[in-house]
Protein backbone atom coordinates (compact mmCIF):
# COMPACT_ATOMS: atom_id res chain seq x y z
CA UNK A 1 0.00 0.00 0.00
CA UNK A 2 2.86 2.35 0.72
CA UNK A 3 3.73 1.81 -3.02
CA UNK A 4 0.35 3.31 -3.99
CA UNK A 5 0.32 6.55 -1.71
CA UNK A 6 4.04 7.39 -3.18
CA UNK A 7 2.39 6.99 -6.84
CA UNK A 8 -0.73 9.41 -5.83
CA UNK A 9 2.03 11.51 -4.19
CA UNK A 10 3.70 11.82 -7.90
CA UNK A 11 0.56 12.78 -9.79
CA UNK A 12 -1.18 15.58 -7.93
CA UNK A 13 -4.72 16.30 -10.26
CA UNK A 14 -6.61 20.08 -9.93
CA UNK A 15 -10.13 18.69 -10.86
CA UNK A 16 -12.71 20.73 -12.03
CA UNK A 17 -15.42 21.78 -9.89
CA UNK A 18 -18.36 23.35 -10.74
CA UNK A 19 -22.30 22.66 -9.84
CA UNK A 20 -22.40 19.04 -10.93
CA UNK A 21 -18.57 18.51 -9.16
CA UNK A 22 -18.33 20.30 -6.24
CA UNK A 23 -15.98 20.84 -2.93
CA UNK A 24 -18.84 18.72 -0.77
CA UNK A 25 -18.64 15.53 -3.84
CA UNK A 26 -15.38 15.43 -4.00
CA UNK A 27 -15.20 14.98 -0.39
CA UNK A 28 -18.24 12.90 0.26
CA UNK A 29 -16.30 10.37 -2.44
CA UNK A 30 -13.11 10.45 -0.95
CA UNK A 31 -14.38 9.08 1.85
CA UNK A 32 -16.77 6.66 0.54
CA UNK A 33 -13.86 5.59 -1.66
CA UNK A 34 -12.09 4.38 1.99
CA UNK A 35 -14.65 2.48 2.66
CA UNK A 36 -14.89 0.55 -0.30
CA UNK A 37 -12.69 -2.97 0.25
CA UNK A 38 -14.27 -4.86 -3.32
CA UNK A 39 -13.99 -4.19 -6.95
CA UNK A 40 -17.54 -4.35 -7.27
CA UNK A 41 -18.40 -1.97 -4.57
CA UNK A 42 -17.76 1.19 -7.37
CA UNK A 43 -21.61 -0.24 -8.20
CA UNK A 44 -23.21 1.17 -5.63
CA UNK A 45 -21.82 4.64 -7.24
CA UNK A 46 -24.00 3.67 -10.18
CA UNK A 47 -27.43 5.59 -10.92
CA UNK A 48 -30.55 4.05 -10.19
CA UNK A 49 -32.40 3.78 -13.50
CA UNK A 50 -29.38 4.77 -15.29
CA UNK A 51 -27.59 3.40 -18.27
CA UNK A 52 -24.27 1.90 -18.63
CA UNK A 53 -21.08 0.04 -20.21
CA UNK A 54 -18.09 -2.25 -19.57
CA UNK A 55 -15.67 -2.65 -21.84
CA UNK A 56 -14.22 -6.12 -21.34
CA UNK A 57 -16.49 -8.39 -20.56
CA UNK A 58 -15.19 -12.20 -20.26
CA UNK A 59 -17.12 -14.39 -18.71
CA UNK A 60 -19.87 -11.69 -17.86
CA UNK A 61 -18.71 -12.22 -13.76
CA UNK A 62 -18.67 -8.22 -13.44
CA UNK A 63 -21.58 -7.27 -15.57
CA UNK A 64 -24.06 -10.17 -13.20
CA UNK A 65 -22.25 -7.93 -9.95
CA UNK A 66 -22.79 -4.71 -11.46
CA UNK A 67 -26.23 -5.92 -12.58
CA UNK A 68 -26.88 -7.54 -9.02
CA UNK A 69 -25.51 -4.79 -7.21
CA UNK A 70 -26.94 -1.90 -8.30
CA UNK A 71 -30.67 -0.78 -9.60
CA UNK A 72 -29.35 0.39 -12.90
CA UNK A 73 -31.95 0.87 -15.53
CA UNK A 74 -29.71 -1.21 -18.40
CA UNK A 75 -25.75 -2.28 -18.92
CA UNK A 76 -24.56 -3.03 -22.03
CA UNK A 77 -21.83 -5.59 -21.79
CA UNK A 78 -19.28 -5.01 -24.93
CA UNK A 79 -16.22 -7.20 -25.78
CA UNK A 80 -14.90 -8.80 -29.17
CA UNK A 81 -14.22 -12.54 -27.68
CA UNK A 82 -12.08 -12.62 -30.39
CA UNK A 83 -9.74 -15.13 -28.50
CA UNK A 84 -6.44 -12.82 -29.20
CA UNK A 85 -6.70 -11.18 -25.24
CA UNK A 86 -7.64 -14.28 -23.45
CA UNK A 87 -11.18 -13.51 -24.31
CA UNK A 88 -12.69 -16.61 -26.31
CA UNK A 89 -15.63 -18.21 -27.56
CA UNK A 90 -16.37 -20.40 -24.59
CA UNK A 91 -16.10 -17.10 -22.37
CA UNK A 92 -18.78 -15.59 -24.58
CA UNK A 93 -20.97 -18.48 -24.05
CA UNK A 94 -20.71 -18.15 -20.44
CA UNK A 95 -21.50 -14.65 -20.41
CA UNK A 96 -24.44 -15.27 -22.28
CA UNK A 97 -25.49 -18.10 -19.96
CA UNK A 98 -24.69 -15.68 -16.87
CA UNK A 99 -26.43 -12.86 -18.52
CA UNK A 100 -29.29 -14.45 -19.59
CA UNK A 101 -31.51 -13.87 -16.08
CA UNK A 102 -31.23 -10.01 -16.83
CA UNK A 103 -32.20 -9.78 -20.23
CA UNK A 104 -34.43 -7.14 -19.75
CA UNK A 105 -32.05 -4.59 -18.29
CA UNK A 106 -28.57 -5.98 -19.87
CA UNK A 107 -27.55 -6.57 -24.33
CA UNK A 108 -24.41 -8.73 -25.38
CA UNK A 109 -22.38 -7.01 -27.95
CA UNK A 110 -19.80 -8.61 -29.42
CA UNK A 111 -17.83 -5.95 -31.29
CA UNK A 112 -14.75 -3.69 -30.78
CA UNK A 113 -15.00 -1.18 -28.55
CA UNK A 114 -14.33 1.63 -31.25
CA UNK A 115 -16.92 -0.31 -32.94
CA UNK A 116 -19.68 0.21 -30.43
CA UNK A 117 -18.68 4.33 -30.07
CA UNK A 118 -21.68 5.05 -32.70
CA UNK A 119 -24.00 3.39 -31.11
CA UNK A 120 -24.43 6.02 -28.32
CA UNK A 121 -24.96 9.77 -28.72
CA UNK A 122 -22.82 11.78 -26.11
CA UNK A 123 -23.70 12.33 -23.20
CA UNK A 124 -26.06 9.48 -22.90
CA UNK A 125 -24.55 7.38 -19.94
CA UNK A 126 -24.30 7.14 -16.63
CA UNK A 127 -21.76 5.21 -15.92
CA UNK A 128 -18.67 3.49 -18.16
CA UNK A 129 -15.94 0.67 -16.57
CA UNK A 130 -13.40 -0.19 -18.71
CA UNK A 131 -11.41 -3.52 -17.76
CA UNK A 132 -10.00 -4.10 -21.81
CA UNK A 133 -6.43 -5.13 -22.34
CA UNK A 134 -3.82 -3.75 -19.35
CA UNK A 135 -0.86 -4.77 -21.02
CA UNK A 136 -1.21 -1.53 -23.46
CA UNK A 137 -2.47 0.53 -21.15
CA UNK A 138 -6.15 0.19 -22.49
CA UNK A 139 -4.47 0.83 -26.04
CA UNK A 140 -2.00 3.72 -24.03
CA UNK A 141 -5.23 5.61 -22.80
CA UNK A 142 -7.40 5.85 -26.11
CA UNK A 143 -10.40 3.97 -24.86
CA UNK A 144 -10.88 6.06 -21.79
CA UNK A 145 -10.28 9.24 -23.66
CA UNK A 146 -12.94 7.76 -26.45
CA UNK A 147 -15.37 7.32 -24.18
CA UNK A 148 -15.63 10.16 -21.72
CA UNK A 149 -17.83 12.21 -23.91
CA UNK A 150 -20.89 9.41 -23.79
CA UNK A 151 -20.70 9.91 -20.52
CA UNK A 152 -23.15 12.50 -19.02
CA UNK A 153 -21.64 15.54 -16.57
CA UNK A 154 -22.15 13.53 -12.93
CA UNK A 155 -22.02 10.17 -14.61
CA UNK A 156 -18.93 8.01 -13.33
CA UNK A 157 -15.92 6.23 -15.26
CA UNK A 158 -13.89 3.78 -13.52
CA UNK A 159 -11.90 1.00 -14.34
CA UNK A 160 -9.44 -2.20 -13.27
CA UNK A 161 -5.87 -2.72 -12.95
CA UNK A 162 -4.82 0.65 -11.35
CA UNK A 163 -1.47 -0.87 -9.75
CA UNK A 164 2.13 -0.82 -10.54
CA UNK A 165 1.92 -4.55 -11.99
CA UNK A 166 0.50 -2.62 -15.04
CA UNK A 167 2.61 0.32 -14.88
CA UNK A 168 0.63 1.45 -18.20
CA UNK A 169 -2.31 1.76 -17.08
CA UNK A 170 -1.40 3.64 -14.19
CA UNK A 171 0.11 5.73 -16.36
CA UNK A 172 -2.61 5.92 -18.46
CA UNK A 173 -5.14 6.94 -15.95
CA UNK A 174 -2.65 9.69 -14.38
CA UNK A 175 -2.42 11.43 -17.40
CA UNK A 176 -6.42 10.84 -18.14
CA UNK A 177 -7.45 12.47 -15.38
CA UNK A 178 -5.32 15.25 -15.11
CA UNK A 179 -5.76 15.59 -18.80
CA UNK A 180 -9.13 15.93 -18.51
CA UNK A 181 -9.69 17.78 -15.11
CA UNK A 182 -11.14 14.42 -13.47
CA UNK A 183 -10.24 14.00 -9.96
CA UNK A 184 -8.63 9.97 -9.06
CA UNK A 185 -10.67 7.77 -6.55
CA UNK A 186 -9.26 4.76 -5.37
CA UNK A 187 -10.80 1.73 -4.56
CA UNK A 188 -7.88 -0.63 -2.37
CA UNK A 189 -8.73 -4.30 -3.16
CA UNK A 190 -7.22 -6.83 -0.93
CA UNK A 191 -6.19 -10.07 -2.74
CA UNK A 192 -8.75 -11.92 -1.57
CA UNK A 193 -11.75 -9.45 -2.14
CA UNK A 194 -13.88 -10.23 -5.02
CA UNK A 195 -12.80 -11.11 -8.73
CA UNK A 196 -9.31 -8.86 -8.61
CA UNK A 197 -6.81 -8.27 -6.23
CA UNK A 198 -5.56 -5.27 -8.31
CA UNK A 199 -7.28 -1.64 -7.43
CA UNK A 200 -9.81 -0.17 -9.36
CA UNK A 201 -9.97 3.15 -10.00
CA UNK A 202 -13.14 5.88 -10.65
CA UNK A 203 -13.93 9.61 -11.20
CA UNK A 204 -17.07 11.75 -11.81
CA UNK A 205 -17.08 13.68 -14.81
CA UNK A 206 -17.92 17.45 -14.10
Amino acid sequence: MNIMANRFETTPTTPILNDVYDAQMSEALRLLAQTFTRRDDVATLFLEGGTGVELGVAGGDFSERILQRSKIGYLYSIDMWAGDRGHDMQQYREAIARLSPHRQRNATLRMRFDEALPLFPDRSLDFIYVDGYAHDGELNGQTFNDWLPKLKPGGIIAGDDYHPDWPLVMAAVDRFVVEHGLELHVIQCGEDSWNSKYPTWFAMKP
